[in-house]
């Protein structure tokens, strides 16, 4: 179990980057904010993705091994 708490908790981090950098760059789109920062938040919000998959991955082989 401690494990999978922390499998959760691991998955929440990139979630929170997330929410953070996709807040960022509409108050950048919306304030006519530079190109290059609004591609850097959403090129953040894709590698926390990559993050969020991998997290995932390891939650399905941790319920996979526990069957």
């Amino acid at each position: 179990m401690e494990e999978l708490n922390k499998i959760i908790h691991d998955l929440r981090n990139p979630l929170n980057n997330i929410s953070i950098n996709a807040e960022l760059a509409k108050l950048l789109v919306e304030q006519g904010g530079e190109k290059q920062r609004i591609i850097a938040a959403i090129e953040q919000i894709m590698l926390q993705c990559v993050s969020c998959s991998s997290g995932i991955d390891d939650l399905k082989s941790y319920i996979k091994n526990k069957s």
